[in-house]
């Protein structure tokens, strides 16, 4: 199983703070997609400062990906993993996230 993820993400080696399960054991397009998620880590820097980033999620039978989504300085009421989800199955849609990601697993 290959795991492609974005070389940005190299700062954030830790499990995830937080995660919401997006979709579970669905095909689309012919894919099986084990597992859809979004992820938050957070990372404490030598400034003195949390740093959150958000990442989508992917696991296939053959493969997984992981990509930034968002980034942001610190949470707020406004800037949270709940609010990242909603925005996901709301208005940019499951389907069209997923096909990008399995467009970006095409590409080596």
């Amino acid at each position: 199983m290959t795991f492609k993820r974005d070389a940005d993400l190299s700062h954030w080696q830790n499990d995830p703070l937080k995660k919401i399960i997006i979709l579970k054991k669905h095909v689309v397009d012919g894919t099986k997609i084990d597992s859809f998620e979004i992820r938050q880590y957070t990372h404490h820097c030598s400034s003195q400062r949390y740093h959150t980033i958000y990442t989508i999620y992917m696991e296939t039978g053959n493969n997984k990906i992981e990509t930034k989504y968002n980034l942001g300085i610190q949470m707020n009421d406004d800037n949270n993993i709940e609010n990242m989800a909603q925005c996901i199955t709301n208005f940019n849609g499951v389907y069209s996230t997923i096909n990008r990601l399995l467009i970006e697993l095409d590409n080596p």
